[in-house]
């Protein structure tokens, strides 16, 4: 009788404890919106050579360099979760400065709640080109340390192929290894 009683009331405290364990992540479910942002390529193009110009022997035609803007669609969700905190993306600007590897990108998050234990967070971000094919999987990490719920932690970079046309920001799930 005492074991079960002992069990019984070990129940109730697991219950109580996962009852008192208040949870950031709103009720409802997060929304999508596709938003579309451009930047300009500093490398830019030519343009093609006159045509039906005359040229005598020594001249040589200038080369026109001409202005190339990459567009980037940009699915964003209502808030995203990582562990028992979550966040939204408020602000993102896209540039390319000519030297990186890839084009960059920065993002405003506002913290809407913080877990216990949370020393950052991440968002996950997926890149396809035009073709539809994923050339960029990663995550923009989100510091937390001095973060408060409600304030904006300015400027987390992310970066991305010069040839995505689409980024799906999403979630970020750890991988089991």
């Amino acid at each position: 009788m005492k074991s079960t009683i002992c069990i019984f009331l070990a129940t109730i405290m697991i219950a109580l404890c996962f009852a008192s364990c208040a949870s950031n992540i709103p009720e409802e479910p997060a929304t999508t919106a596709v938003e579309n942002y451009s930047y300009v390529n500093p490398v830019g193009g030519t343009a093609p050579a006159p045509v039906n110009v005359e040229t005598t022997e020594g001249q040589t035609l200038p080369v026109e360099y001409i202005e190339t803007v990459n567009n980037v669609e940009i699915v964003l969700s209502s808030y995203y979760v990582y562990g028992n905190t979550v966040a939204k993306i408020e602000d993102i600007s896209l540039e390319d400065d000519g030297f990186s590897v890839r084009a960059d990108g920065f993002a405003n998050v506002r913290i809407l709640g913080i877990g216990k234990k949370s020393d950052d967070m991440k968002i996950a971000y997926t890149g396809y080109n035009a073709e539809g094919e994923i050339v960029r999987k990663s995550y923009m990490l989100v510091p937390l340390k001095d973060a408060k719920e409600g304030e904006i932690v300015a400027d987390r970079r992310f970066d991305f192929p010069r040839d995505c046309v689409k980024l799906v920001f999403s979630n970020y799930v750890e991988e089991a290894e």
